[in-house]
């Protein structure tokens, strides 16, 4: 099937099924054509579509339903330090090499857009660039109308105001497979700008898990979770999880030597978790590896109304592992589009973005050494 083909019979019947085109898209179509119905049901509005075909149209307004699916995109910062006196734009060439991100035989997985660095926000700051990628994935074992999703992804690159010595690289991305590319293009750049004699020769920092001490780690992810940012107001820590570290040397106390006998790792659901004794005394947080952290907030200004959940954990488990923020459970008061909550995630992960640097600084040893 083509990108041409137009659904008819049982291939109609699976697309409409998808859970992306709501009945309100449906009713739209059929009282553009004169057809009125009461029903809000798809099991009554879709077999009219079935029966009486729909056109190229039709189909193309159908598809941008489920094309605009809501994302929900994570980021991660990483740090290079600028070594010339050259602006980012001229760093960087128009032209910046984007070939060859994805090795698929098969063609699943292509980029369906042609990414290039151009200037961030208004244009105006010569130090700020961003290139979003697009990834296009095809998989015919699905129902018709579920085989083709988008994933986006974006690296951004940003010279520091303060001292023009930290150059920060944010990336976005929404799936696995958008995280393998948007990595290998912050490889590239890594590589263009040593070569170049833009940055030293030190390497891409980022912020690992290994980079803290277990009571340092408790401390950086609780003040992080309750930042209050821009329009971003926390409430509570809603969900922890750790588990007994039983490489430190020394005496254990007795909630840990219990721990350790019974329990690998556990995670806690509940209210008030920044209050538990685990993450309070300072005998306990040595003891402990947290790997995670989940908290509520309120949005509150004249545009934004509602709450979120902010998730910020670590990939994996070992000292390698990077730290991951994403915004999830958003409920806005007023109805928004998909694609919308997505870019309201986005601003909610960037206001984020300074307190966690300073808080990296304040807590990570790796930090601490270099200072």
């Amino acid at each position: 099937m083509s990108d041409f083909f137009i659904p008819t019979g049982d291939y109609l019947r699976q697309f409409i099924g998808n859970s992306m085109i709501k009945p309100s898209d449906i009713r739209d179509i059929l009282k553009k054509r004169g057809i009125f119905s009461s029903s809000n049901d798809k099991k009554i509005l879709g077999p009219l579509l079935v029966k009486t075909g729909i056109s190229p149209d039709e189909f193309e307004s159908l598809k941008e339903s489920i094309q605009t699916k809501e994302e929900n995109p994570k980021v991660q910062t990483r740090k290079l330090v600028w070594n010339s006196d050259e602006t980012l734009v001229n760093a960087i060439p128009h032209d910046f090499d984007f070939s060859g991100l994805i090795e698929d035989p098969f063609g699943i997985s292509t980029v369906d857009n042609d990414p290039c660095f151009s200037l961030a926000g208004d244009g105006k700051d010569h130090n700020h660039l961003v290139a979003d990628i697009v990834i296009k994935r095809t998989d015919k074992t699905k129902n018709f109308g579920d085989d083709t999703s988008y994933h986006n992804c974006s690296i951004e690159l940003k010279l520091d105001d303060n001292n023009n010595v930290d150059l920060n690289i944010t990336i976005k991305h929404s799936s696995k497979e958008s995280l393998s590319v948007i990595n290998k293009v912050s490889s590239r750049v890594h590589n263009h700008l040593k070569s170049n004699g833009y940055v030293s020769e030190e390497p891409m920092k980022k912020i690992l898990f290994g980079d803290f001490t277990n009571e340092n780690r408790v401390d950086f992810l609780i003040e992080l979770a309750k930042s209050k940012e821009m329009y971003l107001y926390y409430k509570d820590i809603k969900k922890i999880y750790f588990a007994p570290d039983e490489h430190v040397k020394g005496t254990k106390p007795q909630e840990i030597e219990w721990f350790e006998k019974k329990v690998k790792d556990l995670m806690f659901k509940g209210e008030k978790l920044d209050s538990s004794i685990y993450l309070i005394k300072p005998e306990l947080k040595k003891h402990l590896k947290l790997y995670s952290i989940s908290s509520s907030h309120e949005l509150n200004d004249s545009d934004h109304q509602g709450t979120c959940v902010l998730n910020l954990y670590f990939q994996g488990m070992d000292a390698n592992s990077e730290l991951m923020m994403e915004v999830d459970g958003l409920n806005i008061q007023h109805k928004l589009a998909s694609e919308n909550k997505s870019i309201i995630k986005l601003q909610v992960l960037k206001f984020l973005e300074a307190k966690k640097l300073e808080l990296y600084d304040k807590y990570s040893h790796k930090a601490q050494s270099h200072a």
